[in-house]
């Protein structure tokens, strides 16, 4: 559905119920001094409800919520914004900036970074997801004809979604304002928010890529940075040079030391890992052996060499992975189908002992459609989704489905022996 229908439906909703709030609140899912998160459905006058959707209600004081309102209304003109949640409605009331928006569903960066226990798999997740984040920061400050400053950059703040990533909460982002010397009022987490957001400046897009450097530390090494991290450059932390040059430079004091734009950031860490590839397979705790890869292995070949190098599915783009998984789970229930179909003929059941129809669609034909099928899907999307399969490499699925599929057919055969044997024996 268009994004202008959804819009229109909603408010043919809310103009048909009657009630001062048409939403039922499922939870409250963060309580702040200024602003409270609900999870809601909308309920509509025949009792039915839609939803999930999130609720916003903010103090209407601070200049906090504006972004919001800036994001709807870009999203009304028509920009398709890929990386934010759709805005459904900004209201404002008794003192209060009320928004509906879209529920992201997901993972946070924090719950994903959490469930990667060695470094190699949080390398992979880097190479796999990070520069999609800087795509989200890009697009927030480009937008809407003005930047917009997160500035609240942080594990939480971050979705992992089976299309990429969403930024979500910005209650405390701002637009940039040329003539300001600094904000006027001062938020953010300490161990992400550069420290002209408290007080030493105007934040700008430049205070975005020095959370982007503080995340790029935490999704490396699955903590947050702390002062004496800072202080030395970062060293000891396990994280290879060229990355760490990329964190130190994002993170300086002085904004003007920064990258200029996420856009700059995210091109210097591809050329950092372009410069790690070239080096083939040196020690470290970051050297990329694609046998030790996660999830990441869906985005890295190896050469005769053994160095690593990006394969033709980590260019490949998120949403033709989905419509191919689309028609390879199509073909999936079209060859089961087919299976069964066969297994029930009357006329193969008078060629055939029942034991041997049994064992060859229902035990053996039916498993190799099923793995095959697996091995031919783009396991992209499904991995933040099921966290089992970020302990699997696709070398490694590939590999043990390979496996299976010989010794299915290999049994097979042996009991086709057996069966043609016994049809010998008896005639």
């Amino acid at each position: 559905m268009e994004t202008d229908d959804l819009d229109r439906e909603l408010a043919a909703q809310l103009s048909g119920l009657g009630v001062p709030d048409g939403y039922r609140v499922e939870r409250v899912l963060k309580q702040g001094g200024d602003e409270q998160t609900q999870l809601v459905y909308l309920v509509a006058q025949d009792g039915r409800e839609h939803g999930p959707l999130v609720r916003k209600i903010i103090r209407d004081e601070k200049g906090l919520g504006g972004a919001y309102e800036t994001v709807r209304a870009a999203q009304r003109r028509g920009t398709r914004l890929v990386h934010l949640p759709r805005i459904y409605e900004c209201t404002h009331a008794d003192g209060y900036l009320t928004v509906v928006m879209e529920h992201v569903g997901g993972a946070t960066l924090g719950t994903y970074v959490g469930r990667l226990d060695t470094p190699e798999a949080r390398l992979s997740f880097v190479r796999l997801w990070f520069p999609d984040l800087c795509d989200a920061v890009s697009e927030l400050h480009t937008c809407c004809g003005v930047p917009i400053i997160h500035r609240d950059l942080k594990p939480s703040n971050v979705m992992v979604t089976v299309g990429g990533i969403v930024l979500i909460d910005l209650g405390i982002s701002r637009t940039f304002k040329e003539d300001a010397d600094r904000d006027t009022t001062r938020f953010g987490t300490l161990a992400y928010a550069p420290p002209e957001q408290f007080g030493f400046g105007q934040t700008s897009v430049r205070s975005d890529v020095y959370a982007l450097g503080m995340l790029l530390f935490f999704c490396l090494t699955g903590r947050e940075a702390s002062s004496r991290d800072r202080a030395s450059g970062f060293l000891g932390s396990g994280i290879s040079p060229a990355l760490r040059k990329v964190i130190e430079r994002a993170t300086q004091f002085d904004p003007s030391a920064r990258y200029a734009t996420a856009h700059l950031f995210r091109e210097a860490l591809t050329a950092a890992f372009e410069g790690e590839d070239a080096g083939g397979s040196e020690a470290g705790a970051f050297s990329f052996v694609a046998s030790s890869f996660d999830p990441g292995a869906d985005t890295v070949t190896v050469d005769a060499s053994g160095a690593s190098r990006p394969s033709l599915l980590a260019r490949v783009p998120r949403l033709f992975g989905l419509v191919w998984d689309v028609l390879v789970v199509a073909a999936c229930a079209l060859f089961v189908a087919s299976c069964v179909s066969a297994y029930a003929s009357a006329d193969q059941a008078a060629s055939y002992p029942a034991w041997y129809l049994i064992f060859t669609y229902l035990f053996c034909l039916l498993p190799l459609i099923l793995i095959a099928s697996y091995l031919l899907l783009d396991r992209r999307p499904l991995r933040p989704l099921i966290p089992a399969l970020s302990n699997l490499t696709v070398r490694r699925e590939t590999t043990r489905g390979l496996k299976a599929i010989a010794l299915i057919f290999g049994v097979w055969i042996l009991a086709t022996t057996m069966e043609a044997f016994l049809a010998g024996w008896q005639g």
